[in-house]
């Protein structure tokens, strides 16, 4: 009895071991995951730079700036793992410029106001 018990467990300790390692064939999260995480900071940045607005706490330019930068840095691993043969590319890639562009606008909102943010200008980010 203890024998056939033994075996028995040891047959679904195995099964559950084998069963539930990650595929390396999918390692990545799927695009639209990707894109809803980088919209998700682009968003808290947003809310971020809209309290500023009205408060004028330092903090949330920093925290907006922070948002910005993760969002920016994940619209271009996303751009340069999506091709430019298919539409999705440039859907990320003008999310990628409009969070280039509210960077620069924090950046430019602290300078007006005296304070100063960490001058960080993310790769996928050209100022002319």
């Amino acid at each position: 009895m203890f024998k056939r018990y033994f075996i028995i467990n040891f047959i679904f300790t195995f099964l559950i071991v084998g069963c539930s390692k990650t595929s390396s064939e999918f390692p990545q999260k799927s695009f639209r995951t990707r894109l809803s995480e980088g919209d998700g900071h682009m968003g808290v940045s947003i809310n971020y730079f809209d309290s500023w607005k009205t408060d004028f706490q330092p903090r949330y330019l920093k925290l907006a700036e922070r948002h910005t930068i993760t969002a920016i840095k994940l619209f271009s691993h996303l751009e340069y793992d999506t091709s430019p043969r298919i539409t999705e590319y440039y859907v990320v890639r003008a999310r990628r410029t409009q969070s280039c562009r509210l960077l620069a606008e924090l950046q430019f909102a602290a300078s007006n106001h005296g304070y100063e943010l960490s001058d960080i200008t993310p790769d996928g980010c050209i100022y002319f």
